[in-house]
C-alpha cells in the first residue's frame, strides 16, 4: 500500500517541478542582475547607466539600483509593478508607507528594507526620477 502512495506521489511532484515555465527570460535576468543597495551615507558603486553628468542624476541612478531587480531597468515592471504611468505623488506615498513598515500588499515586507534607507528628500527626488525612465 505504502509502494502504491509514491507511484500517485511521484508524477504529481514531478509535473509540480517541471510544469514548463514560469517566468519569461527577462524576469529571470533582472532576478540575477548584481545590484547594490544603497545605504544613506553610502557609496552605492558604479553608476549603472550613462547620466548627463550631473551629480544629482548620479545619485538617482545609484539610489534607482536597488529597484531594478524588482521593478526593472526603466520601470516596466516584472517581479514588483510597473511604474509607467503613476505619478510621483503615488510613488513617493507608497515609498513613505513601507518606510513606516505599513501594510501595502502581498510584497510590502520586501519593500521596508529598501525604503527605510531612504531620506525624505531621497524618497521624492527617486519618484521624480522614476517618472522620467
Amino acid at each position: 500500500m505504502k509502494n502504491k502512495r509514491y507511484l500517485l506521489i511521484l508524477p504529481l511532484c514531478a509535473l509540480f517541478l517541471f510544469n514548463g515555465k514560469k517566468y519569461d527570460e527577462s524576469v529571470i535576468e533582472r532576478i540575477h542582475l548584481n545590484v547594490n543597495i544603497c545605504i544613506e551615507g553610502q557609496d552605492c558603486g558604479a553608476v549603472l547607466a550613462e547620466s548627463a553628468g550631473s551629480d544629482t542624476d548620479s545619485k538617482l541612478t545609484k539610489l534607482y539600483a536597488g529597484c531594478i531587480a524588482c521593478h526593472g531597468a526603466k520601470g516596466e515592471g516584472g517581479i514588483g509593478p510597473s511604474f509607467k504611468g503613476r505619478k510621483s505623488d503615488y510613488i513617493s506615498s507608497a515609498l513613505a508607507q513601507y518606510k513606516n513598515k505599513e501594510e501595502r500588499g502581498a510584497q510590502s515586507a520586501l519593500m521596508y528594507a529598501q525604503a527605510a534607507a531612504l531620506s525624505d528628500k531621497d524618497i521624492k527626488d527617486l519618484s521624480e526620477y522614476i517618472i522620467t525612465l
